[in-house]
């Protein structure tokens, strides 16, 4: 069972689609979309904080990426129109939507080896992104981002200490002036191991919906935070992600000095996406506040 009409949808593409299934609920909808031996997946954006402008862009990124024989992404699917970009009408409102390929291979081994190849397969992403794209690419701003989740931070009663914490103590050090002079350019923005995959030694990235133009050091941070609850084991995984990432492109001092802020920051911005999208239980609120607490009260080097 399914809420998207698999004949609708067939129609738009022109393609017999034999089957629809949700595979993730929640803020973005995500089917797999079957037909015959090939498999798509359909995301439906968010109704609200993705304008189209910025969903163009991301299309726009996906469409013109320069793919090798090492980094891939998955492509999005043009309908019969040759648009991209669909109106769906789901649970009585109208939701933008867009098709992509689906992206072939396993997920990297959760070991020292494994996240030493996903560091290099994510600096590769980096250095084979665009310089200039269409449409509107969102600010990866740290210190605006920061601000803003401070905001939605001040809706939620039991954020208080944590709020604290980032007003008082992180954003003072985030906005140290020698920060702004960070390596930027296209961010992933999630680049964790679950947004990608590898087949026969080439890496396909997938799931771009936060993508933005930032600190590169953002997506190695937010890869690193995705790391940090893998109890004992966490601080050689995190090792071996920076020095796979270093095999392909190598550090400044800067940025390995800014690395665990970036690591906060994945925090921060998990933090602003539950407060401004989602509804928690007051016991949720305080388990996810202890560890924010906890990683806000901690740091690392590189």
């Amino acid at each position: 069972m399914t809420d998207i009409d698999k004949d609708w949808l067939s129609s738009k593409y022109a393609r017999s689609f034999a089957a629809v299934e949700l595979v993730v609920g929640g803020v973005n909808r995500t089917y797999r979309v079957r037909e015959a031996a090939n498999t798509f997946y359909l995301r439906l954006y968010r109704k609200s904080g993705r304008p189209l402008p910025q969903i163009a862009a991301e299309i726009c990124l996906l469409t013109e990426f320069k793919g090798d024989a090492e980094v891939a992404v998955s492509r999005p699917v043009a309908a019969k129109d040759g648009t991209y970009v669909l109106e769906v009408a789901w649970g009585g409102e109208s939701r933008l939507a867009c098709l992509f390929e689906s992206v072939e291979g396993d997920g990297f081994d959760l070991t020292r080896a494994g996240m030493e190849q996903f560091g290099a397969a994510l600096a590769r992403l980096h250095l084979a992104m665009p310089t200039i794209i269409g449409g509107e690419v969102r600010s990866l701003d740290p210190v605006a981002i920061v601000q803003d989740s401070l905001q939605a931070l001040h809706r939620i009663r039991q954020s208080k200490d944590v709020a604290r914490k980032i007003a008082h103590d992180y954003l003072a050090t985030l906005q140290r002036p020698e920060l702004r002079a960070l390596p930027s350019g296209l961010c992933h923005g999630d680049a964790w191991t679950g947004n990608v995959r590898v087949h026969q030694g080439r890496a396909g990235f997938f799931d771009f919906d936060d993508f933005g133009r930032g600190p590169l050091a953002i997506d190695l941070g937010t890869a690193a935070w995705h790391l940090a609850d893998e109890g004992p084991a966490s601080d050689g995984l995190i090792t071996a992600l920076v020095t796979g990432y270093e095999k392909i492109r190598p550090l400044s001092a800067l940025e390995k000095d800014a690395l665990p802020l970036f690591m906060q920051f994945a925090e921060i911005r998990s933090l602003l996406f539950l407060a401004r999208y989602c509804v928690l239980t007051d016991e949720m609120w305080a388990y996810t506040f202890q560890r924010a607490g906890c990683m806000f009260g901690k740091l690392r080097n590189f």
